[in-house]
């Protein structure tokens, strides 16, 4: 059983997001590490890059590998991920989302802008991230978040992470996201330092983006992505920006305004009774 403390998941339901330290095992990073090679050897349906024309370094990521990636598969079934999530959602049970590695190489000028996570995908109610950076990262080199914004409820506009992978968010529901920057002194933000084996896991309402984004990487940095849903979470094709994906999943069995669960979103853990 992953040892998770009630102070854990007071934190989790309050700040949305939480650090958990000495998660991982050397043998998981490796494991991780060997996967994402793999996987940029073998680019997948959903392999996107993110890098500006001429900047020195790439910005990429894939997702939805698991199956293709053999690595990827241990992670998402034997790992202490899924359990992690279970516990800190106050859950019985969860099912695998997205499995979502990134990596920007050294001199990479690219990075995620303020966002949060629900409106790029067809999911609402409760899910959550397990973010495993593979080599030890300063605050400067991490995620910044905004404590406590995954209760405003509210569901703000997708910004475009680059010129050549645009989204094209609309609808009712969908408000601007507010200027976080010019207003830091509005907002309590969270960062930390970290070593390879320590994860964060944080709702996927909560606001958040790269804390550096005005200077190049000094080196090469890799970062796994897990989601996980809770029974109550339901597939709910948002619109145009995200049809590609959703057409993919029920084209996979998912069934619209189901629990998930189709060949591709399987239950990778249950507590015990």
């Amino acid at each position: 059983m992953t040892d998770i403390s009630a102070t854990d998941v007071a934190r989790y339901r309050e700040d949305g997001v939480v650090c958990l330290r000495n998660v991982f095992s050397p043998e998981w990073i490796d494991k991780t590490r060997q996967g994402i090679e793999r996987n940029i050897e073998n680019p997948g349906r959903f392999f996107r890059d993110h890098t500006t024309a001429g900047a020195p370094g790439r910005y990429v990521f894939d997702f939805w590998t698991w199956r293709d990636i053999p690595e990827f598969r241990d992670l998402v079934f034997d790992s202490p991920a899924a359990e992690l999530a279970g516990r800190l959602m106050e859950v019985d049970a969860v099912s695998l989302a997205m499995d979502n590695w990134f990596m920007r190489e050294a001199g990479a000028t690219d990075s995620a802008p303020w966002h949060h996570d629900e409106p790029y995908f067809d999911f609402d109610g409760p899910l959550c991230i397990v973010w495993i950076p593979l080599e030890d990262v300063s605050a400067v080199e991490g995620l910044t978040f905004v404590r406590g914004s995954h209760r405003w409820g509210k569901l703000f506009m997708v910004p475009q992470f680059s010129d050549n992978v645009p989204f094209d968010c609309a609808g009712e529901g969908y408000e601007p996201l507010p200027e976080i920057d010019p207003s830091s002194d509005d907002y309590e933000f969270l960062t930390w330092d970290m070593r390879a084996g320590d994860c964060l896991v944080f709702d996927i309402r909560a606001v958040h983006g790269a804390t550096t984004r005005d200077r190049p990487l000094d080196r090469t940095i890799h970062r796994m992505s897990l989601r996980f849903a809770g029974p109550q979470a339901r597939f709910r094709p948002r619109g145009e920006w995200t049809r590609e994906i959703s057409d993919y999943l029920i084209a996979e069995g998912q069934r619209v305004g189901a629990p998930l669960d189709c060949r591709l979103l399987p239950e990778v853990w249950r507590r015990p009774d």
